[in-house]
């Protein structure tokens, strides 16, 4: 069986998010880092749950209701990911 990870973005670490474009779980040997798509980030965005399977491990992910408008913004000023502002 494996392990479950469920992550709910909220405004600071969705804006880590989107800086790095990876989320970061665990400590030291056991780290794990999930790599999120521009089609993983439009599915948040959305609203929708995005699942991740790395390491033998499900990474569920949801990002809170912190507003569009805030979303598009931390959105726009991403290196990463900031051309998909125009299509939110």
């Amino acid at each position: 069986m494996q392990n479950e990870t469920r992550t709910v973005f909220t405004e600071v670490t969705f804006t880590n998010l989107c800086k790095s474009g990876i989320a970061k779980h665990g400590i030291d040997y056991n780290k794990t880092d999930v790599y999120f798509t521009k089609q993983d980030i439009k599915k948040l965005v959305s609203g929708e749950m995005v699942t991740k399977n790395e390491n033998d491990q499900v990474f569920l992910y949801l990002l809170q209701d912190i507003g569009i408008e805030l979303i598009k913004e931390i959105i726009r000023r991403s290196p990463i990911y900031g051309e998909m502002y125009y299509e939110l």
